[in-house]
């Protein structure tokens, strides 16, 4: 069991001239098929990865195993890594025999069943025959109903010990650390023997195959951008740049006051892992 929380790239804690620079616009000359010259905005942004995660444990105890070394490819499920579960293991498997222990209750069903038909097979005597007395019969109810008593106080018991084998799972499995999704451990923050602390940070996982571009654009542009509106990109790949297509998946409703600029997220595929998220990209548009 873990706590997940999205990582935030620095970019969205960065000051003013920063997120102006990140919205500066350049103007390109671009050649269409018809031979005639088209002005086009390349809005600049940063990428980011669409799941990044940060993994804690839900309790505190020592590190016993980290299963995936950092670089390492996870899929979602994974384990990766466990705190010390000897004895929470213990306590499953006794909870579990004491569930799974069925005699006192099949020996407790079956005294009710033969009281049962014992008490009505008199009772039927009682009221045709007068053979037996009332006493012997009122004797074999109370029997009877004592047994169906006990009975019914076994099957709660039992249920009660179901919860409790239930509970003994759900605690031994806070001490596992297991990936919510399939991507890339890109940090690891402990050690093997080390004590971990509850909601401590210990790993980072993050899923580069699909990525952002997160644009901050002046409102006074009056650019108009759809939800699911198809956009080219030009993203940064080592000391060149990658042509992608990209969706508008995000529009911020609102405006910075102090700055004037509103977001825009465009999510584009990256399958080959060919964009490292975090490097310098362009909404590309036509200029108003």
């Amino acid at each position: 069991m873990m706590i997940a929380r999205n990582w935030k790239y620095s970019s969205g804690h960065v000051s003013i001239f920063k997120i102006a620079f990140v919205a500066m616009l350049v103007v390109l000359s671009v050649a269409p098929q018809s031979g005639y010259a088209q002005e086009q905005m390349s809005i600049a942004g940063l990428t980011e990865p669409v799941n990044d995660v940060l993994l804690s444990f839900e309790t505190d105890g020592k590190l016993a195993k980290i299963y995936f070394k950092e670089g390492g490819r996870v899929k979602k499920g994974d384990t990766i890594m466990a705190l010390n579960k000897w004895f929470e293991e213990l306590e499953v498997q006794r909870n579990k025999l004491i569930w799974q222990g069925k005699a006192e209750i099949k020996s407790a069903m079956e005294r009710e069943k033969t009281l049962k038909a014992l008490f009505e097979s008199t009772r039927e005597l009682y009221e045709k025959t007068k053979s037996v007395s009332k006493d012997e019969l009122e004797k074999l109810e109370l029997e009877y109903k004592l047994a169906a008593a006990e009975h019914e106080r076994l099957e709660i018991a039992e249920k009660r010990e179901h919860i409790e084998y239930d509970m003994a799972r759900a605690k031994l499995a806070k001490l596992v650390l297991r990936s919510p999704v399939t991507g890339i451990i890109s940090e690891l923050a402990v050690d093997e023997g080390e004590s971990c602390e509850s909601r401590q940070p210990v790993v980072r996982v993050v899923d580069t195959s699909r990525c952002r571009l997160v644009c901050n654009i002046e409102a006074s542009l009056g650019i108009k951008f759809k939800e699911k509106q198809k956009v080219d990109l030009e993203i940064q790949a080592g000391s060149g740049s990658i042509q992608k297509t990209g969706k508008i998946i995000f529009i911020s409703p609102v405006v910075d006051p102090a700055s004037g600029l509103y977001r825009v997220k465009a999510e584009f595929e990256n399958k080959n892992h060919e964009i490292k998220p975090g490097v310098e990209g362009f909404l590309l548009i036509p200029a108003p």
